[in-house]
């Protein structure tokens, strides 16, 4: 029999806190690569839309009690709630990073620290400009925290957003007027914060994902449910004129599930997110909850089952550790085995155990809980002080602003970059922020011969070389090089957020024009490997390429992917033992056998489209990189190879000109005898 027993407690829904579980298992699922619920981040939007929930139902029964709301007891609250275990949490990762990682791997994957600290990491990952030649920045230790920040600025300014709406509009009006006005004051910050996340999902991805204004629809669309389910003024009673039909809220709860889990099934990081996609898992969320709100039904009594409820309890310290434990787990190669993945989850729910029985539980319901309101927050502002002046301590003795390394003489590749290329403050790739062709120029400006260089950062990884060949007096060269945009005419996401399909698109338009104009010598271009593409795309888009080039140049070499390290080269040089457990087939210090074939498949592809254009060639340097299909850090002849786990360092690179060269002189493409065509002035190309 379906039980009729109304929720007495709205602050405290058994299958709120079932919901809470759902959201924060997906997004484990997720962050843990496990097969079909790669679209699991949606578990944070399941997160605003309960918090829109919870959050207004307190203001609004608060104000409706007490008429008004005491904003400083809510601060004071939520600071008690959530602060304690996030600083434990920060204070033990970053103490354990300082142990566990190499001095740079721990600086670079710590960037968010300070901000994490103050609530503000979702700033720094949107405005923050990282190092894209530094892969570990994308594996910040608390990337994590990103909603978290988007969470508090949400409590700042709500309870405001819910007094103004009853001051400006249910003054002395009846429950259901109160109701209305509060319902069309939702909509309006529904639409606009709607309206806003749809056309930053379009010009401002990173801005979309990370920004509190372009994710208040989520908070909003929570707040509709409490507002349209709940007598304002009752003691949590349901609204008067809602009928009762429990089939009705079984099918509303059910669909709600279905487009929570299914989105997580069906979307994909690369998807451009939140955009319209954000809509399902958002709506899903305020269904699954809106079913419970009137009676219990059998959905609302599977999201209550006391296992979902006690993971829901601990949803918050699960997420605060959770990511961490993977991010390190993953420096140390767990994350490569289907039990390495198990062990660190349950690493994870022990510490989240831990972090909630001894820290969460304590401020928020224990004894701590009873502190006073102005006295809590002047702790917590000490405490983010304390912690962000022993951080800047511990940055500066145990992993420097100057990494130390072990790296031959003191030589360190992570300096190593394409940008000391160019020379200083010379801007050669914008990479996300938009599609501006910027041509950098090496060499002779006024030599006989021109070369162009056209990649991504793989493609672009061979500057050094391509100069030290074709080289000044007689030569000019001239890169053009934009990272993470394939030398294939094909579109695809693109950005830290995957959003925006045109920006590689229009720049490598852009590429082929201008070398059109500039008619050159000769072209090289090359790309990574990695780019997910069919063999067809491949193929075809490659030679839509090459078909461009091959009519503007004498001579279009195309080089492909090189092959990768399994990982962070330098960081291995620095500490060698522990990476020494994870590499395979390792025959001498941080050197492995080659663990992917990625490359050898895209080479191949790149020579059946090469075949079509006699002024093509393809040079596979492949075997100069991983001699013998074994890749190492450094070479045995001392030369640091790598200066991540995937681009050259310039060092070596120009260690291999002699032995290319011999290669372009076979064929055909060194000592010709080229009629030089007239070189644009410099000063023009830009």
């Amino acid at each position: 029999m379906q039980s009729t027993t109304k929720h007495p407690n709205i602050s405290y829904r058994p299958d709120v806190q079932g919901l809470r579980a759902v959201a924060i298992a997906l997004v484990v699922l997720a962050h843990a690569h496990v097969p079909g619920f790669a679209g699991g981040f949606v578990g944070v939007d399941v997160f605003f839309v309960l918090s829109g929930y919870l959050i207004t139902g307190l203001l609004v029964r608060e104000y409706t009690a007490d008429g008004g709301i005491q904003y400083v007891r809510f601060v004071a609250r939520r600071l008690k709630r959530l602060l304690p275990a996030l600083l434990m949490m920060l204070v033990v990762v970053i103490v354990a990073a300082s142990f566990l990682l190499s001095a740079y791997e721990t600086r670079m994957q710590s960037g968010s620290f300070f901000y994490s600290a103050t609530w503000t990491s979702n700033l720094f990952f949107a405005f923050v400009e990282r190092d894209y030649f530094s892969a570990l920045q994308s594996e910040d230790l608390f990337l994590h925290t990103w909603s978290l920040g988007i969470e508090e600025q949400f409590y700042l300014v709500w309870p405001w957003l819910v007094s103004c709406a009853f001051l400006l509009f249910t003054s002395k009006a009846s429950v259901e007027r109160e109701r209305n006005a509060l319902l069309a004051v939702l909509a309006a910050v529904f639409v606009a914060s709607l309206l806003l996340c749809l056309y930053w999902s379009k010009t401002e991805p990173l801005l979309s994902f990370y920004m509190m204004p372009s994710r208040g629809w989520q908070f909003a669309l929570g707040a509709a449910v409490f507002v349209g389910f709940h007598d304002l003024r009752g003691e949590n009673q349901v609204a008067a004129t809602r009928k009762p039909s429990q089939l009705f809220d079984v099918a509303v709860g059910v669909t709600g599930i279905l487009l929570i889990v299914g989105s997580s099934m069906l979307l994909k990081p690369s998807d451009a997110y939140p955009s319209y996609l954000a809509l399902f898992p958002s709506f899903g969320a305020a269904m699954a909850i809106a079913a419970g709100t009137r009676f219990s039904n059998h959905v609302s009594e599977v999201l209550a089952h006391r296992y979902l409820v006690w993971l829901g309890d601990r949803s918050y310290s699960l997420y605060l550790w959770h990511w961490p434990v993977f991010i390190l787990g993953q420096s140390f190669g767990v994350t490569s085995t289907t039990v390495g993945i198990a062990t660190l989850i349950g690493v994870s729910v022990a510490l989240a155990i831990l972090s909630f029985r001894l820290v969460e539980l304590p401020f928020w319901k224990g004894r701590f809980s009873y502190a006073p309101h102005r006295q809590a927050i002047l702790v917590s502002v000490l405490a983010v002080l304390v912690l962000i002046g022993v951080s800047d301590g511990l940055k500066r003795t145990v992993y420097g602003d100057s990494v130390q390394t072990v790296i031959a003489d003191g030589y360190d590749p992570r300096m190593d970059l394409s940008a000391e290329i160019y020379g200083p403050d010379v801007v050669c790739d914008t990479w996300y922020f938009d599609a501006r062709l910027t041509p950098c120029g090496i060499g002779a400006r006024d030599g006989d011969y021109l070369a162009v260089l056209m990649g991504d950062s793989i493609g672009a990884q061979w500057s050094s070389m391509v100069s030290g060949i074709f080289s000044a007096p007689d030569w000019q060269v001239i890169v053009l090089t934009k990272s993470s945009c394939a030398m294939v005419d094909e579109s695809y996401p693109y950005g830290r957020d995957a959003a925006d399909s045109e920006v590689c698109t229009t720049w490598r338009n852009s590429a082929l024009d201008y070398i059109g104009a500039l008619k050159p010598d000769v072209v090289i271009v090359g790309s990574g490997a990695h780019y997910d593409f069919s063999e067809s795309q491949w193929i075809d888009g490659t030679a839509r390429v090459l078909a461009r080039l091959t009519e503007a140049a004498n001579k279009v070499v195309v080089i492909p992917g090189t092959p990768v390290l399994s990982f962070d080269g330098p960081s291995c040089l620095e500490q060698p033992y522990r990476f020494s457990l994870r590499l395979s087939g390792s025959t001498r210090e941080c050197e492995e056998a080659q663990f992917s074939t990625t490359h050898i498949d895209s080479a191949r592809k790149l020579e059946l489209a090469a075949e079509k254009f006699p002024r093509a060639s393809v040079l596979d340097l492949a075997d100069l990189v991983c001699p013998d299909e074994r890749c190492a850090a450094r070479t045995k002849g001392g030369v640091v190879a790598f200066r991540d786990s995937q681009h050259l360092t310039m060092s070596f690179v120009n260690s291999l000109i002699p032995q290319v060269r011999e290669r372009l002189i076979t064929m055909g493409i060194v000592n010709e005898s080229i009629s030089a065509p007239r070189i644009p002035s410099l000063a023009n190309q830009e």
